[in-house]
């Protein structure tokens, strides 16, 4: 060959010198070199060329190698170009079943945190046994399992033979789809993580030999990295709808959401950060973020950047910002660190929530205890100072009880309206039923007048007021017998101040006469004394034959406004 003698041909390939002769009678013009490389290439002993011509079932052996190989061809190419995964596992399983001359076959994904193998696809299986194989986990005693639990491959040329299987079901189920051998080997990604598994079936005792292995390795390379790709695609899909998921929801937020690098410029600005710092995303986004910082506040962004650059997370903490027009808006921060794939903190995410409404009902809370504060003590100096009043002008103790007990039930009254009705006000007509109630029955009582609210303060002094009427008027005037009447009567009335004043009057008729004694009482100084006291007005109370009167005169507040005309009898 080439120059080279029979011997030196025979000693650079390894072959004998009678080898040699009979190759030379059908070849002569081939090097050593060659025909490795045509060896190599061939995937066959070099020998292969020193044999006898190919049997005639080698020559078939050959065939289904070229088939195999074109099949694995038209595998990578549906790999690339089908969309369908049930048709690709389909594709692949039948390539194996071919390649290895088998009867049935099955391809399984592996699921690491269950630890257990899923079909994805099968091939001439009995119902039962392909339920009965769903899930394989390490303890099962088929060929898949055994391979799952070793790492590699499993091959069992009669399962009749078999240790292992013997007495499993397992065993029962290749029976019942009539196999008798069986191998499994594992599909194994590039990065030697377990993916799945492929195995294939003969209904007869069956070894294969190495070389039919080969192509076949290279298809359960092939549905690896199928298996692989499905994966990472899977991932890739959940991936992004969790993306979509949380943009959905950042978006739609009530709460503004902004993110900053490090230097402290804005990156994303959602819908709720418009709505509460009136910048658009495009005004905003690559600016920096002290544009809604008030300037006595830039420390403060100072402090909070630094604790998370060292990976801190600051929650509900409550401060001032700056909105677009220059308004400040009372907000409520969640601060956390944004890490980059290595980890790196590259900037920080803000929650910013608007209490305002929280921080007026704070300080209304705070106003209302102080007006509660105030009310209770001005509440206790009345009934210490009416409870002294009462014991000078009492001469026994039982009236002085009764007086007391009156008074107190009086203001009491005022302070169930107040609740009933809201703190803001209540109705003077209201508070003038709620005093003459108890004689409603038994005389002729008028009532008339402009429907106005007081205020709470108004609504206390006009109640104790009310209450030193209807008792004088019980003990000595018109409620003292059955004949008598009595008449309430008010209206607003414009004053020279662009306000209203107030005009109540009150008066008494087909009463006994009125005795000179009862003109110096507690009641009567405190009709005089109250009304320019509290209600900084003035009281006119006079006590004529006919029956007492008083015309009582004081300004409104704005908030004391009409809101009907009132009439009962």
């Amino acid at each position: 060959m080439l120059g080279m003698s029979q011997t030196e041909l025979g000693a650079a390939i390894g072959v004998t010198f009678q080898q040699i002769q009979k190759y030379e009678r059908g070849i002569n013009r081939v090097s050593a070199g060659t025909l490795q490389k045509l060896a190599a290439t061939l995937s066959v002993p070099i020998t292969y060329f020193f044999d006898a011509p190919p049997a005639e079932s080698d020559q078939s052996r050959i065939v289904e190698r070229q088939d195999g190989s074109l099949r694995l061809q038209e595998i990578s190419t549906l790999l690339i170009q089908e969309g369908n995964l049930e048709s690709l596992y389909r594709r692949v399983l039948d390539a194996a079943i071919n390649l290895m001359s088998a009867d049935m076959g099955s391809l399984q994904r592996f699921y690491p945190e269950q630890r257990e193998l899923r079909l994805l696809a099968w091939r001439g299986f009995h119902p039962d046994s392909a339920a009965f194989w769903e899930r394989v986990h390490l303890e099962s005693a088929s060929t898949c399992g055994a391979a799952l639990s070793v790492g590699h491959r499993v091959m069992v040329p009669d399962v009749d033979a078999s240790d292992f299987m013997a007495g499993t079901g397992d065993i029962d189920a290749y029976r019942q789809s009539g196999i008798r051998a069986v191998q499994s080997t594992p599909l194994v990604s590039r990065s030697g993580e377990l993916l799945g598994m492929i195995s294939t079936h003969w209904r007869e005792p069956h070894q294969p030999i190495k070389r039919e292995f080969r192509l076949f390795d290279v298809l359960a390379r092939q549905a690896a990295d199928l298996i692989e790709r499905t994966q990472v695609e899977a991932a890739l899909r959940e991936s992004e709808q969790r993306l979509r998921w949380l943009a959905s929801i950042v978006e739609s937020s009530e709460d503004a959401i902004v993110s900053r690098d490090i230097p402290g410029i804005i990156t994303t600005w959602n819908k709720g950060a418009e709505r509460l710092f009136g910048y658009t995303s495009d005004e905003v986004v690559g600016k920096p973020v002290t544009i809604l910082i008030p300037s006595d506040r830039h420390v403060e962004e100072r402090t909070i950047l630094e604790r998370i650059s060292h990976g801190a997370r600051i929650e509900n903490y409550e401060t001032v910002r700056q909105r677009k027009d220059g308004s400040l808006v009372n907000v409520l921060l969640t601060v956390s660190p944004v890490k980059n794939a290595e980890g790196k903190i590259v900037g920080a995410s803000t929650i910013a929530r608007d209490i305002t409404r929280r921080k007026r009902a704070e300080s209304r809370e705070r106003m209302l205890m102080a007006e509660l504060d105030h009310r209770v003590k001005n509440a206790l100096a009345s009934v210490a100072m009416i409870a002294t009043s009462s014991r000078h002008d009492s001469s026994s103790i039982d009236e002085f009880a009764r007086s007391l007990d009156g008074r107190i039930h009086s203001m009491a009254a005022a302070h169930t309206l107040l609740n009933q009705r809201g703190r803001h006000g209540v109705a003077l007509a209201a508070l003038v039923r709620n005093q003459l109630a108890p004689y409603a029955a038994e005389a002729s009582i008028t009532i008339r007048g402009t429907e106005l609210m007081l205020t709470p303060a108004a609504i206390q002094a006009m109640g104790m007021v009310l209450h030193e009427l209807v008792t004088n008027a019980a003990k000595y005037g018109a409620l003292s017998v059955p004949t008598g009447q009595v008449s309430v009567s008010w209206e607003r009335r414009q004053n020279g101040n662009a306000g209203a004043n107030l005009i109540f009057e009150w008066r008494e008729f087909g009463g006994p006469r009125t005795a000179a004694e009862i003109k110096s009482g507690y009641g009567i100084r405190l009709i005089r004394e109250l009304v320019p006291y509290e209600l900084g007005g003035a009281a006119d109370l006079v006590f004529a034959p006919e029956g007492a009167s008083c015309r009582i005169e004081f300004p409104l507040r704005k908030s004391e406004t009409a809101i009907t005309e009132y009439e009962s009898a």
